[in-house]
C-alpha cells in the first residue's frame, strides 16, 4: 500500500473521531447545563412547597416529642438528631421556644430550654415559619397557657446553595464518568472505523497509483463486501475494464496508422522512382529526337521539299510533346513532397499516440 495515500492518520477517520469526541463532550456539557437549569427550576418552583411541608412535619414532630411527660428532657437528645436529619435532606432548621415555655420548663425541670438555635448560612433561600400551638395535654406543664396559645415556633430554610452543591457533586461524578465513557466510546469507534475503513484505504491507494501512472491496469480491486465500499470497488473494476478496452482499441488504431504510414512511405518511394524514371526517359527521348532531327534534315535534302518538311514537322511535334510530358512530370513532383510531409505528420501522430498509450498503461 502506498505509504502516502494509505496512511490512516491522513484519512477523514481521525477528523471523524475528533468530531465525535467533541460532540460527546458537548453532550456532557449540555447535560450538566440542563441539570443545572433543572436544579434552578426546582428551587424556584418546588423547594418552596418542600420547605413548607418540612416545616409542618417538624412542628408535628415537636408536638409528638412533647406529648410525653419527659418530653422536654428527651428533646435535648432528639433535637440534634432532627438537625442532622434535616441537613441531610438539604434543610436548615431552628426551634425557638416561647418565653412562657422557657419559664415553665425552668420551673418544672430546672434548666433553660434552648431548642435548636439558628445557625443560618448566607445566600438565597426559602424560609417557612410554623407556630407550635398548645394542646390540652400541654397545660399540665404550661399552667399559664390555654389550648391554642403559641408555645414556640419552628423555622425551616432551604438554600439555593444546597441545590448547587448537590449539582456540583453530581457534575463531578458525571464529568469523570462521562469523560471515561467519551474516551472509551472514541477508542471503540476508532477501532471499528479502522476495521471498516481498510477497504476504502486500499481503494484510495489504488486510485493514487492510477493518478500517478504507476498502476498495472490488469490489476483489480478486491470487492470483499456487499456494502458501499464493495460497490465502489466493483464500479472501479468496471471503469478499469472500459479503460483497458479503450487502450486496446487505441493500440489497434495506432497499429493501423503505423501500417498505413508504412504503406504510404512505400507508395511514395515507388512513385518517386517512377517519376524519376519517366523524367529521365523523356529527356533521353528529346535528346535523341534532336539528334535525329539533324540527321533527318540531311537525309531529306534529296527528297521533295514537302516530304522533308513533313518529316521535320512530325519530329518537332514529337519533341514538343515529350517536353510537355517532362514539364508535367516536373510540375507534379511537388505532390511527392506533400505526400512526404503527410507521411512525416502521420509518423508524428503515431509516435504521440504511442507515448499516450504507454502513459496510460503505466
Amino acid at each position: 500500500m502506498d505509504s502516502m495515500a494509505g496512511r490512516f492518520d491522513r484519512s477523514f477517520v481521525i477528523r471523524m473521531i475528533r468530531d465525535f469526541l467533541l460532540a460527546l463532550m458537548a453532550i456532557v456539557v449540555l447535560e450538566l447545563g440542563g441539570r443545572l437549569a433543572l436544579e434552578w427550576y426546582h428551587f424556584r418552583h418546588q423547594d418552596r412547597e418542600a420547605t413548607e411541608l418540612a416545616a409542618e412535619r417538624l412542628a408535628a414532630d415537636v408536638k409528638n416529642i412533647m406529648l410525653n411527660q419527659g418530653g422536654p428532657v428527651a428533646a435535648r437528645t432528639i433535637y440534634p438528631i432532627l438537625r442532622r436529619n434535616h441537613q441531610h435532606l438539604g434543610f436548615e432548621i431552628a426551634i425557638e421556644p416561647s418565653d412562657s415555655t422557657k419559664a415553665a420548663i425552668q420551673r418544672n425541670f430546672g434548666y433553660d430550654p434552648n431548642g435548636i438555635p439558628p445557625e443560618w448560612s448566607l445566600g438565597r433561600h426559602h424560609e417557612v415559619i410554623v407556630d407550635v400551638q398548645a394542646e390540652e395535654f400541654c397545660t399540665t406543664c404550661h399552667s399559664n397557657l390555654r389550648p391554642g396559645d403559641v408555645v414556640g415556633r419552628v423555622i425551616v430554610r432551604k438554600y439555593q446553595a444546597t441545590r448547587m452543591d448537590s449539582w456540583w457533586q453530581e457534575a463531578r461524578v458525571i464529568s469523570v464518568v462521562g469523560m471515561a465513557n467519551v474516551i472509551l466510546h472514541s477508542i471503540v469507534l476508532f477501532l471499528l472505523l479502522r476495521l471498516r475503513m481498510e477497504p476504502l484505504l486500499r481503494l484510495r491507494s489504488m486510485m493514487s497509483r492510477l493518478a500517478k501512472g504507476t498502476f498495472d491496469l490488469s490489476q483489480r480491486a478486491e470487492a470483499r463486501s456487499d456494502d458501499e465500499f464493495g460497490e465502489l470497488a466493483t464500479d472501479l473494476n468496471h471503469f478499469l475494464d472500459r479503460v483497458c478496452h479503450l487502450v486496446e482499441d487505441l493500440d489497434a488504431i495506432l497499429g493501423k496508422v503505423g501500417a498505413a504510414n508504412q504503406r504510404l512511405s512505400q507508395v511514395s518511394g515507388t512513385m518517386a522512382e517512377h517519376i524519376d524514371s519517366v523524367r529521365s526517359l523523356a529527356r533521353q527521348a528529346v535528346s535523341q529526337i534532336v539528334a535525329t532531327h539533324g540527321d533527318a534534315a540531311r537525309m531529306t535534302q534529296g527528297t521533295t521539299a514537302a516530304a522533308g518538311d513533313q518529316v521535320l514537322q512530325q519530329l518537332q511535334d514529337l519533341a514538343g510533346l515529350l517536353n510537355d510530358l517532362a514539364g508535367q512530370v516536373d510540375d507534379d513532383s511537388h505532390y511527392l513532397a506533400e505526400i512526404r510531409l503527410l507521411e512525416e505528420h502521420m509518423k508524428t501522430v503515431a509516435q504521440s499516440g504511442q507515448l499516450v498509450l504507454e502513459r496510460i498503461k503505466g
